[in-house]
């Protein structure tokens, strides 16, 4: 997609989406939802010179862990209203929630993408954008440990949390031979050796024949101590109606000495809240405009 900058305002601000975490104030917020505005500029949908330029603002949104966004739930367009430093209206500014989020820090980050026809005069000085957005909120909880052998095609009937807070701490609500039983397969494990020392590769995988929200995998030593394991790379597949899933999720770690099984729990989320966030931003050409500045 081809970039411009908004005449007068040229506006590229902070980091690309999901690159910093929130900075802590010490106190304890009554929203749970932090708002970074991240980047605002022109862009074409094509690059035919026929197709007018587009007002595009991009935002991260932020929540503390073990807080997630329930983007399943998030569906439809939302609208900001806009107005330019001129004093003339544009048209809503509309957005959509991002359907991935990542962890870093302890927060969990998502973005919402806005785009509006119609764009501001050359001249104008900074953009205001105003209105509340619902954002539907999750959380995360923990199975139980697993264990599964150190070989491809390895699997294993497991009993899926319920949907509700009854299962953390690892505790797990159901039975398997109860109708939200899944299975646990290991797709694939591998080692190589880079400057780090020996790595793993894992691929884990989880079906499930019941409605449930797989977050992650936590990869464990044999303290059950999490280790420090990256993602690289999902694969997901539905029926379309929440009655049957698998997930497919690959991780690199260093390898434990004497490694003998995979150790790990299943994270999952439930529907926690939908919460009301008021937006009220001022961007300019230094990025947001804040009172007092």
């Amino acid at each position: 997609m081809k970039r411009y900058g908004i005449p007068g305002i040229c506006l590229i601000l902070g980091a690309s989406l999901g690159a910093a975490a929130p900075e802590k104030d010490g106190k304890e917020e009554k929203q749970p939802v932090r708002i970074e505005f991240v980047s605002v500029g022109l862009s074409k949908r094509a690059r035919k010179e026929k197709i007018p330029l587009e007002l595009n603002v991009e935002a991260i949104l932020s929540v503390k862990e073990p807080l997630s966004f329930a983007v399943w739930e998030h569906s439809g367009v939302q609208y900001l209203e806009a107005v330019d430093s001129a004093g003339r209206k544009l048209a809503p500014v509309e957005f959509d929630i991002s359907p991935f989020q990542s962890s870093r820090k302890g927060w969990r980050q998502t973005g919402m993408r806005g785009t509006a026809g119609e764009i501001p005069l050359p001249g104008v000085s900074w953009i205001r954008l105003q209105g509340v957005w619902r954002i539907s909120l999750a959380r995360t909880l923990k199975s139980r440990v697993y264990e599964l052998p150190l070989s491809k095609g390895a699997e294993m009937d497991v009993p899926l949390p319920g949907n509700s807070e009854e299962g953390e701490d690892g505790v797990d609500v159901v039975s398997v031979q109860g109708p939200s039983a899944g299975k646990l397969v290991l797709e694939d494990y591998s080692t190589y050796e880079n400057q780090d020392g020996k790595m793993a590769r894992v691929m884990i995988g989880l079906k499930a024949d019941s409605a449930f929200r797989l977050d992650s995998f936590e990869i464990l030593n044999e303290k059950d101590e999490s280790l420090k394991a990256f993602p690289s790379g999902t694969n997901y597949s539905s029926d379309g109606d929440d009655s049957s899933a698998y997930w497919a999720k690959c991780f690199v770690f260093k390898e434990p000495e004497k490694l003998e099984k995979l150790r790990f729990r299943i994270l999952y989320q439930i529907p926690h809240e939908t919460v009301v966030v008021p937006v009220d931003v001022k961007l300019g050409m230094r990025g947001e405009i804040r009172k007092g500045k």
